[in-house]
């Protein structure tokens, strides 16, 4: 075990001078069209301009197991410049900047700039269109939602962060109309942005290349050989696709239906086809590898057509969410080594609620995936598990304590993270967490079992 020298670790917080003119829209004017009102109104709320600090964030963490590096390292800043000229414009332009820090063996480093919410925004009395880069955020359920298609994933840190974080803007051009209760959100993705990767280096790659080993797939001595030895591509696409969506509000009953062209940000290595003759006909995986030419593994985001459903409500003290997708082309690899795309359908039902005190919140869910093929195929085709959020402020309100858990129902496969957070100084909070793995070989938690980790942070909005 390693020492915790990188846990103990003070953490500097660089100070942000903000200059910022006061912003009057708020949260709710954001989500809603522009509306009449009346001649009366005595303060203007427009021609505004706001400057923000949207995240700050240093974390230090170090590694528990023996067989895994030492410490993993986080820094992070967003910063947004908005603009309002009138209450039917709206521009917005937004930035990001990353950095990534892994020590011991092996060990790495990575700075990266990126793009966050950039668009021109107009608003009608019962629609909105908005130009570029934005978050598209589909789907109510927690933690994994079946409906968020069109959104870029962020697996930089993996599932250290909560969903939202775990997210990155992507270019669209989007149309939002209102009519009485019901919204119709219609998103085109003109050009396809694969989602954000770690160093190949880092231990929350999906694959790693040092053991051979890559999460979801059949571990056997060719694939551990050809992922070792072999080489790595990107297919390049062009358009991102696009989906339309319905949901209407009444009373304490929501529901939504969506229709969905995509290609799923997360990529599928593809084995290259030419390594299967010689394989199945017995040749070592070394000899199969030195007779073909181009990359080994490409990784592939074929298009899918994806319907969706969704429901909430409110019933016996608790809020009740249900959300489910099919989609008709996912990808997979039979354990013959050819390449096919299945349907499959995802399903998640979860509840949240506030018990004891009514301070404590629980939100408790059910997952289910399944997929239609009848091949015998080198991933699970059906995986069920029991997911939960649950926190509670103590102290009056100066500390809150979570427990984030997901656990397999019919596969051992296990992640457990409790934080402790103290919130006793405005904007800012300190928090320490650990994220603990378990589980059998092909699982995430299989594949992350000696990367048990202790991080302590501190994070901002200002």
């Amino acid at each position: 075990m390693h020492s915790y020298k990188h846990f103990a670790a003070l953490i500097t917080a660089t100070l942000f001078a903000l200059s910022s003119t006061s912003f009057a829209a708020d949260d709710e004017q954001d989500d809603a069209p522009v509306v009449k009102t009346s001649k009366r109104k005595s303060k203007s709320t427009t021609n505004v301009v706001k400057f923000k600090v949207d995240k700050a964030q240093v974390e230090t963490g170090s590694f528990l197991n023996s067989g895994a590096p030492d410490s993993n390292n986080h820094l992070h800043a967003a910063l947004s410049l908005n603009w309002q000229p009138s209450r039917q414009w709206e521009a917005q332009l937004g930035a990001r900047l990353d950095g990534y820090w892994q020590t011991g063996t092996p060990d790495f480093s990575k700075v990266r700039a990126d793009y966050t919410e950039n668009f021109i925004r107009w608003r009608g009395e019962n629609s909105r269109v908005t130009f570029g880069t934005q978050n598209i955020a589909w789907g109510r359920t927690d933690e994994i939602q079946p409906i968020d298609r069109l959104s870029r994933v962020d697996l930089n840190r993996f599932i250290l962060d909560t969903l939202p974080n775990r997210r990155r803007a992507v270019p669209a051009v989007r149309l939002e109309q209102f009519i009485d209760n019901l919204k119709l959100d219609a998103v085109w993705v003109p050009s396809f942005q694969a989602a954000e990767l770690p160093p190949w280096e880092s231990v929350w790659h999906p694959v790693d290349r040092r053991r051979g080993l890559a999460i979801g797939v059949l571990d056997t001595p060719a694939t551990r050989y050809l992922l070792q030895n072999g080489s790595f591509a990107e297919e390049q696409h062009g358009t991102g696709g696009g989906g339309i969506r319905l949901t209407r509000s009444q009373g304490s009953i929501d529901w939504g239906l969506s229709l969905q062209r995509v290609r799923q940000s997360t990529p599928y290595y593809r084995i290259n086809p030419d390594l299967r003759a010689p394989l199945l006909m017995g040749a070592t995986p070394a000899v199969a590898l030195a007779g073909v030419t181009g990359p080994t593994f490409t990784a592939i985001h074929p298009m899918s057509t994806v319907g969706g459903a969704e429901l909430e409500f409110q019933a016996v003290g608790a809020t009740w969410r249900f959300e489910g997708a099919y989609a008709t082309a996912t990808p997979a690899t039979t354990q013959d080594l050819r390449y096919i795309t299945s349907a499959s359908h995802d399903l998640v039902a979860g509840v949240e609620f506030f018990p004891g005190d009514k301070e404590t919140r629980a939100t408790l869910q059910l997952a289910a995936h399944q997929l239609h093929t009848q091949e015998l195929v080198q991933a699970w085709k059906s995986t069920y598990a029991f997911t939960g959020d649950i926190e509670h402020p103590f102290g009056q309100g100066r500390w809150r304590a979570n427990l984030r858990f997901a656990s397999g129902i019919n596969h051992h496969d296990n992640y457990v993270s409790p934080r402790l957070t103290y919130l006793g100084f405005d904007a800012h909070e300190v928090y320490l967490t650990a994220h603990l793995f378990s589980g059998e070989d092909q699982s995430i938690g299989g594949f992350h079992r000696d990367h048990n980790l202790i991080t302590l942070g501190w994070q901002a909005r200002f």
